[in-house]
C-alpha cells in the first residue's frame, strides 16, 4: 500500500512538471526580446519613433505616417545560461548554445496617401532550455526522492501579423492587425523508476503543435511639434497544442508511463502599452515606454496525457509591468547612436519557480549603432542584463514542491537588422 502511494505520488509529480513546462524558457515569462536591432538598442523603447515596417510590431499606428515602401530583415542572436543550486550545494547548469530568432516586416503605402498596409512575420515568444540529464536526476525533490526530470524543452512560435493603418489628419495615426500564431512544443523527460525500484528507467519525449488567433491595435498622436504619445494593445492568444507522447522503453507494469496523446493549452498574455517621445533637438530623441502584461492568465496550467492522466496545476503567475527608456542621436551624417534601459519584472513567484522555469527580475542596458547609405540601413545592437538574486530556500510551498534553492541567469543578446526603403 505504501509503495502504491509512493508510485502514485511519482506520477503526480510527472504530470505536474509536464503541466508547468510552459514557463520561462527565457526571462520575461516566455516573451522574446524586441525583433529589431533598433528596438534592442533602445531596450525596447521604440513605440513612438518606430518609422519603418517594424512598426507592425512596436505600434501599427506609425505605419500611417510612412510614405515609402519599407522592408526590414532582422536576426536576433540570443544565449542564456541558467544555474540552479539547492541547499546541499548540488548544481544544475543549462547548456544552451546561441539561438537565432528571425523576423521580417514589409509595409506599402497606398496611393490615397492615407492608408498603409503591411505584414510582419515574427518570433515573439519561445526559445529553449537544456540540462544534462543526470544533473537534474541527482537533485532531491518531491518527498526527498529523485524527480522525473524535464531536461530539454523548446517552444517555437511564429506570428503572421497582417496590418492596416490610417492617417487621420496630419497628427493622428491608427493601426490594427491580426495575430495568427503557429507554435510547436517539444520536451524530453527522464523518469528514474529504478530508484523505487520498479522496472527500467524511462525517457518520455513529446512533440505537439497548435494555432491561436488574436489581434492588436495602436494609436499615435503627434500632439505638439517633436512631442508624441502612443497607445498600444495586443490581445491574449490561446494556442491549443495537440501531439504525441512517446515513452522508451514502453511501460512494463500499470504504474509506468505508456505512449499516448498529448494536449495542452498555453495562453500568451494581453499586453497594454503607453509611450511618450520627445525630440530634444533636430538630432536627439528620447522615449519612455510602460507596458502591462497579463501573465495571470497562467494562474493554472492544464495538461491531458491520455492514458497517463490529466492535471490542473497551480502556476500562480502574476501580472507584471515593464518600464523602458531609450534614445537615439544622429551624431554624423548617416550615423545614429542608440542607448536604452529597461526594468523587466518576472511573473513567476517563489513557490512555482523551478530549474525548467528559471526567471528573475532584471535590469537591461543596451547600445546600438545604425548606418544609412542611400536607401539602405544596417543596424547592430547589444543588450546586457543584470539579474536580481533569486533564492526561495525559505519558501514553504517551494520546499514542498521540490526545487528550493538559488537561481542565477546569465545572458547575451545581439541584434542585426537590414532595412530597405524605396
Amino acid at each position: 500500500m505504501q509503495k502504491r502511494a509512493l508510485i502514485t505520488g511519482f506520477k503526480y509529480v510527472y504530470v505536474s512538471l509536464l503541466a508547468v513546462l510552459v514557463g520561462s524558457l527565457y526571462a520575461d515569462g516566455y516573451r522574446n526580446p524586441p525583433p529589431t536591432a533598433e528596438g534592442i538598442g533602445k531596450s525596447g523603447a521604440n513605440m513612438v519613433f518606430a518609422d519603418d515596417a517594424s512598426a507592425i510590431f512596436y505600434n501599427p499606428a506609425n505605419l500611417a505616417f510612412q510614405t515609402n515602401v519599407s522592408v526590414v530583415l532582422n536576426a536576433t542572436f540570443a544565449r542564456s545560461e541558467n544555474t540552479y543550486e539547492n541547499g546541499a550545494g548540488q548544481k544544475a547548469v543549462s547548456d544552451d548554445p546561441w539561438q537565432v530568432l528571425p523576423n521580417l516586416f514589409v509595409s506599402v503605402p497606398l496611393d490615397d496617401g492615407v492608408t498603409t498596409i503591411g505584414l510582419g512575420i515574427t518570433t515573439p515568444y519561445g526559445q529553449s532550455i537544456k540540462y544534462n540529464q543526470n544533473d537534474l536526476v541527482n537533485i532531491p525533490s518531491f518527498m526527498a526522492m529523485n524527480p522525473p526530470a524535464i531536461h530539454e524543452a523548446e517552444i517555437s512560435l511564429i506570428n503572421f501579423n497582417p496590418t492596416i493603418a490610417f492617417k487621420l489628419g496630419d497628427r493622428v495615426g491608427i493601426g490594427v492587425g491580426a495575430d495568427i500564431y503557429y507554435s510547436t512544443l517539444k520536451f524530453k523527460q527522464f523518469y528514474p523508476w529504478s530508484v523505487i525500484p520498479l522496472g527500467p528507467d524511462q525517457e518520455a519525449e513529446a512533440e505537439a503543435d497548435g494555432y491561436g488567433f488574436g489581434g492588436n491595435a495602436g494609436i499615435t498622436w503627434n500632439f505638439m511639434d517633436r512631442q508624441s504619445l502612443a497607445f498600444t494593445y495586443r490581445s491574449e492568444v490561446k494556442v491549443e497544442y495537440e501531439g504525441d507522447l512517446d515513452v522508451t522503453p514502453g511501460g512494463t507494469n500499470p504504474f509506468q508511463l505508456v505512449n499516448s496523446d498529448f494536449e495542452m493549452d498555453i495562453r500568451y498574455p494581453t499586453v497594454l502599452g503607453i509611450g511618450y517621445g520627445i525630440g530634444i533637438t533636430e538630432t536627439i530623441r528620447l522615449e519612455a515606454n510602460l507596458e502591462w502584461l497579463e501573465w495571470s492568465v497562467n494562474e493554472t496550467q492544464k495538461a491531458d496525457l491520455g492514458a497517463n492522466g490529466s492535471m490542473s496545476v497551480p502556476q500562480k503567475w502574476k501580472d507584471t509591468v515593464t518600464v523602458g527608456v531609450g534614445g537615439d542621436w544622429q551624431f554624423a551624417n548617416n550615423w545614429v547612436l542608440r542607448a536604452g534601459y529597461a526594468f523587466i519584472e518576472s511573473p513567476i513567484p517563489d513557490e512555482t519557480i523551478s530549474p525548467i522555469l528559471p526567471d528573475v527580475d532584471r535590469h537591461v542596458l543596451s547600445l546600438g549603432l545604425g548606418y544609412t547609405y542611400k536607401n539602405h540601413t544596417l543596424d547592430i545592437a547589444y543588450a546586457y542584463s543584470i539579474y536580481a538574486d533569486r533564492d526561495n530556500s525559505g519558501n514553504a510551498t517551494a520546499l514542498a514542491a521540490g526545487y528550493p534553492g538559488e537561481y542565477d541567469i546569465d545572458s547575451d543578446l545581439l541584434g542585426l537588422t537590414y532595412s530597405l526603403t524605396f
